[in-house]
């Protein structure tokens, strides 16, 4: 789905107004709530027409001169016609609340979904994947239970408070007394609980978040824990939070059975009351007998539906909690904002550092340091250097997920802060460390992102990747099912599908971080072989540990803290006996 689709809701959601927010979540006119609100009446027809009628029958009953015994058999006809119409009503208006609310709630997850790929590398590094995960899944659901609570109860309660109170007005605005007594009484419990139903709902769903966060990063480390015998530890970890969950849960349970319990003595006591008062008025002669049960029906609505919106504030408050949640994403403004820059169309691989600094967020010194660099097309760049020396961080400069503080990035002679980003990546291809490969065939994980891809340009890269064999011995060949990240494979192989993936592309630029440094030799020889066929025609960036696999580079850039400390050819530089002859000289000793 086209990005343009999600930008009005960029813009227009707002968790500090979640009714608002709601109800453009839920992008209906007018005309439809409308037609929900006529729906509804027709189908609770039966219900509110039922103390009406039975008052009509007990005054039949008690004195059928007045009213005609032959008029009973109508008033059943009544009550089972309106009974049997609800079939149709009630399906109805939940095909067309559930139409509004299922679109909003796929809708919502689309927005959350696009903006996750929109939010900088930064966000995503410092916010676990798996609190995310509760945002996608368990925050959406919470606002789509609400809507449907809203919808199904909440248009019911106000419906009939108002006729409720409007028949009573009518009919014996006496009685009006306890309603005006009746509803602040139930304000007064909602008061009371709202702010601490508010703040246990929120500490449940952190801690639902972080036992999220936890559960990932303890299905990532079994085969660690597994290796080190650790598993009693593990296990231990994932109870705490377990119990801590746990804990929550059961002071957010007890605070809402004593909000339930208080509202529904709430309601038994109004109701014992409302009755008490009715029988007075009917021994005093002024209402009848049937009048009883009609104004004990519309009392008991009206009590009904207080008690029931009272009732619905939990998972409102969940509901609205959870707009806030999904508000962290959505509204966080850590994007990066391509709108209005220059669409990139082509790429011949020119790059140029002039200058560049830049420093992680709260880190005390600039993990790239003035660094300056001119990178012709074509050319084989090498970047070595010890841990920390800004290697990494200078690719993501090139990629665009970091942006300079200082200095210019130039590709193609131009800045990179002109350009729209995610045009010139498609001229761009990454081979990462660790490889990332999901369950579906060896022929998806490799056109990954391409729409189509013929058998011809297929089979040639990956001949350049030498995968040739190890899709012949698999059974179903390319439509091999792969397991989860790739787990039926080798390291070697899952790297050289990595290559190949970058290779369907056909990049202008390539970039290969460390991509040989956890594989054994054989392993390493394979996709050495394919990473020098890969470079072939353009410009390559390596990152590289082990240096005896960038001899072909054209020239080796040297950093340590940030900074270019030497450059040159392999050769050149071992003859200059500097950083790079001391790191070659202690990987020789290794």
């Amino acid at each position: 789905m086209p990005v343009s689709n999600f930008k009005p809701l960029e813009y227009d959601y707002r968790s500090s107004r979640p009714i608002r927010t709601l109800f453009y979540l839920l992008n209906r006119k007018w005309p439809y709530y409308v037609g929900l609100v006529f729906v509804f009446t027709v189908k609770q027809l039966p219900l509110w027409a039922v103390p009406f009628l039975l008052s009509r029958v007990i005054n039949t009953l008690a004195d059928p001169k007045i009213y005609p015994i032959g008029r009973l058999p109508l008033y059943f006809v009544v009550m089972a016609v309106l009974a049997l119409q609800n079939i149709l009503s009630h399906t109805f208006f939940v095909s067309l609340l559930s139409g509004a609310v299922r679109d909003m709630e796929k809708r919502l997850r689309s927005a959350v979904a696009m903006r996750l790929q929109q939010l900088s590398i930064a966000f995503h590094g410092r916010t676990e994947s798996g609190r995310l995960q509760t945002k996608v899944l368990r925050d959406v659901e919470q606002i789509q239970t609400m809507c449907m609570y809203l919808g199904e109860m909440g248009i019911g309660a106000v419906l009939t408070c108002l006729l409720a109170v409007g028949v009573t007005a009518v009919r014996e605005p006496r009685l009006l007394i306890f309603y005006v007594i009746l509803v602040p009484l139930s304000a007064g419990l909602r008061t009371v609980f709202r702010r601490q139903m508010r703040e246990r709902n929120r500490a449940f769903r952190s801690e639902v978040e972080q036992m999220s966060s936890e559960i990932t990063e303890m299905i990532n480390m079994i085969p660690v824990a597994r290796a080190h015998g650790l598993e009693d530890e593990a296990a231990r970890r994932s109870n705490e939070k377990f119990h801590a969950v746990h804990e929550r849960g059961r002071r957010l349970d007890l605070m809402n059975a004593l909000f339930g319990s208080s509202s529904w003595v709430t309601f038994q006591l109004s109701m014992v009351t409302g009755l008490s008062v009715l029988s007075w008025l009917c021994w005093k002669g002024w209402i009848n007998v049937g009048e009883i049960v009609l104004f004990q029906g519309l009392f008991s609505m009206i009590v009904m539906s207080v008690t029931g919106l009272l009732n619905m504030y939990p998972q409102i408050a969940r509901g609205v909690e959870s707009i806030h949640s999904l508000g962290e994403v959505i509204e966080c403004p850590d994007i990066e904002h391509n709108e209005g820059r220059r669409i990139v169309e082509s790429v011949d691989g020119r790059v140029q550092f002039e200058a560049v600094s830049f420093a992680h967020e709260n880190a005390r010194e600039s993990a790239v340091r003035d660094f300056s660099l001119s990178v012709e097309p074509g050319e084989c760049i090498a970047l070595v250097g010890p841990s920390g020396a800004g290697k990494s961080t200078l690719v993501q400069l090139l990629i665009g997920f970091y942006r300079a503080q200082q200095g210019r990035l130039l590709l193609d002679g131009t800045d990179i802060e002109e350009l729209d980003m995610r045009t010139f990546r498609r001229f761009v291809s990454v081979v990462p460390q660790e490889t990332v490969l999901f369950s579906g065939s060896m022929r998806d994980n490799i056109t990954y992102g391409r729409q189509s891809v013929s058998d011809e340009t297929l089979w040639d890269v990956l001949k350049l990747a030498n995968l040739t064999e190890v899709v012949d011995d698999l059974p179903n060949g390319l439509d091999t099912r792969i397991g989860e990240d790739g787990a039926l494979l080798s390291g070697g192989q899952r790297q050289r599908i990595a290559i190949a993936r970058a290779l369907v592309r056909d990049p202008r630029i390539l970039i290969l971080d460390e991509a040989t440094s956890a594989l054994d030799v054989v392993s390493e020889k394979l996709v050495q072989e394919a990473i020098d066929h890969a470079i072939q025609n353009r410009t390559t960036f390596v990152v590289a540990h082990r240096l005896s696999t960038i001899r072909q580079a054209d020239r080796i850039v040297v950093m340590k803290d940030g900074r270019l400390e030497e450059i040159g050819s392999y050769d050149e530089l071992m003859e200059r006996r500097g950083l790079f002859f001391e790191m070659q000289q202690l990987q020789t000793l290794d």
